[in-house]
This record gives C-alpha cells, sequence and structure tokens, in this order.
C-alpha cells in the first residue's frame, strides 16, 4: 500500500474511534436531553408530579352548620388537605378574603362537617371557603366555595296562571288571580305550616302570605309564611283557600297555587319577600330560624310578574 493510502487509512480510523466516544458519552450536538433528560430531572418536583386540587365540592346547610363532600386530589404526592373560611358578611364576593384554618385533614379524606361558623347573630351571612391539596413539597391546589349558612329564603318568583277557576279563560298578565303561583326557594329544608294557607292581597301593596288571622283583616296581620311588598295593587282581594307544595329534594322551592276568589287584583311592579321569624329548620341539631334581616341577603326579590 502506498504512503497516501495508509494515511488516509489512518485518518478513517481516528474518525470513526471519536465518533464512537462521542456516541457512548451522550455527547452529539443537541441531543443530550434526550439521552439524560430523565435522569437530570428525576428529583425536581414538577417530575415527582404535580399536585391537583379537590373536585366535585358539594356543600349542604344544616341548621347553622354546613356539610362538605368531594373528591380528593390524587394526583401528585398530596400529603394531607387544609380547609379554611372567612365570614364575608352581605357579600357573596371572595375576592381579596381574609381565610383563616378550619380544619387539617389526611389526604384520603372526603367529608367533613364546620359546626362552629353558624350561629343566630350572623345567620345568613356569606361564607367563602376553600379547600386546599397540600404537598411536602411547595406545590397545592385549591378549590373554592361560597354559601349562605343558617336558613335563608333566596329566591321568590311569581307566575300567572294558564288558566282561572272552574276552566274559566285565563287572566291576562298584570292581574293576579286565582291558580296564580308564588314559589319561594330556601337554601335548606323549612319547616312551614300546614296546606291549604290564606293569601290576603290588600290594595295598600302588601300580599299577606299564610295570614293567621280568622279571615283576611287588614294588612297589618300577622303571618306565618311572609308578606310581599314592593308591587302594585288594585283592589283587595282573599285567597283563603290557598295551596302550596314543598320540594322533595334540593333546591327547596315552596310554590303556592292561590285559590279560589271572588273578583281579581291588577298587579304591578318589583315583589321583595319579608319571611315569617317563626320559620325554623327542619334539622333541629343546632336548628336554625330564618334570617330575615332588611337587606338583599335574607329578603329575595322577583324577577317575574303575575
Amino acid at each position: 500500500m502506498s504512503p497516501k493510502a495508509l494515511r488516509r487509512a489512518a485518518l478513517a480510523i481516528v474518525t470513526l474511534s471519536a465518533a464512537a466516544l462521542a456516541l457512548s458519552s451522550g455527547v452529539v450536538g443537541n441531543t443530550t436531553a434526550l439521552f439524560n433528560g430523565e435522569t437530570q430531572n428525576a428529583a425536581s418536583t414538577f417530575a415527582g408530579g404535580w399536585v391537583d386540587a379537590p373536585a366535585a365540592l358539594v356543600s349542604t346547610p344544616s341548621g347553622y352548620d354546613v356539610t362538605f363532600s368531594w373528591t380528593p386530589g390524587t394526583h401528585g404526592p398530596v400529603t394531607g388537605q387544609q380547609l379554611t373560611g372567612v365570614d364575608n358578611g352581605t357579600s357573596s364576593d371572595c375576592t381579596g378574603a381574609a381565610y383563616t384554618l378550619i380544619s387539617t385533614l389526611p389526604a384520603a379524606t372526603n367529608s367533613y362537617t364546620d359546626s362552629s361558623s353558624g350561629s343566630a347573630t350572623n345567620n345568613g351571612d356569606w361564607f367563602c371557603y376553600e379547600l386546599v391539596s397540600t404537598s411536602a413539597t411547595v406545590w397545592t391546589a385549591q378549590l373554592d366555595q361560597v354559601l349562605q349558612l343558617g336558613l335563608v329564603a333566596n329566591g321568590l318568583s311569581t307566575s300567572n296562571a294558564a288558566g282561572r277557576c272552574g276552566g274559566a279563560p285565563a287572566t291576562a298578565s298584570g292581574k293576579i288571580d286565582c291558580n296564580d303561583k308564588i314559589v319561594i326557594t330556601f337554601n335548606q329544608k323549612p319547616i312551614l305550616p300546614a296546606s291549604p294557607i290564606k293569601v290576603c292581597v290588600w290594595a295598600t301593596g302588601t300580599i299577606v302570605i299564610g295570614d293567621t288571622q280568622a279571615t283576611c283583616a287588614a294588612s297589618t296581620d300577622a303571618y306565618s309564611v311572609g308578606k310581599l311588598t314592593g308591587g302594585t295593587l288594585g283592589s283587595n282581594v282573599a285567597y283563603t283557600s290557598s295551596a302550596f307544595t314543598l320540594s322533595a329534594s334540593a333546591p327547596w322551592t315552596m310554590t303556592i297555587t292561590l285559590g279560589t276568589a271572588i273578583g281579581t287584583s291588577t298587579v304591578s311592579g318589583t315583589w321583595t319577600l319579608t319571611p315569617a321569624a317563626g320559620i325554623l329548620s327542619t334539622i333541629t341539631t343546632h336548628q336554625a330560624t330564618i334570617c330575615t334581616a332588611t337587606s338583599t341577603t335574607c329578603q329575595p326579590t322577583s324577577s317575574t310578574t303575575f
């Protein structure tokens, strides 16, 4: 072999040897991360597993207590959970709320009853809660909840009937008549008077629901359910045999159907419910009395009309 050929062969051997050495060390241009990325990141928090939040949080008011149920977070190194909360007064906006610790819970816990926050003093207040998955690392994830504690009437609607009593033609919208409906929604199941009840309509602008007098005597009569104010009425009408039903499960709705009466009344405007102060929750452990505070927190306003 000529000297020139020998030099070319030697150069080839050196080149191949260098390439083999580079491959064995894992340093080949931009493929370093592909070869050893798992090894380099194995001890990092992210590679160890991100921590997910609890899921499907359900809150159920119960007297002055509230019971929570949820699905715990399981992805990543979840080592525990924390429930925090704050009484947010009449505001349901929890932005910037200053939470305090209520309980530290094991990682697998999926229910908890907060029996120390509601009371007759703050009945109807909005409470903000946060349920957080905790970890030995800095990674955490939270789930937020806001609800009213105590017994609250939190919804009101009225509607015009499809037909009048005895099969007579329907009364036009803008008149209150038999078979029209008043629907009140509660945040938990209440104890209500027996059906039927008396509903008394007064031209002074008051509808008394559950009038406790033998007959509709005056717009100032005591009542077992509540009174509607704020709208305008044209005449006095007594619906002394009005029936109501209460839903069998949440949302707890009381649907009042106005009974037979002689005559009708014109009706207009927006109505606000003041509940009867004697209504209680069906839960007797830490039993709640209904909130009657003169604010939008406890006196719902109807967005519909008769």
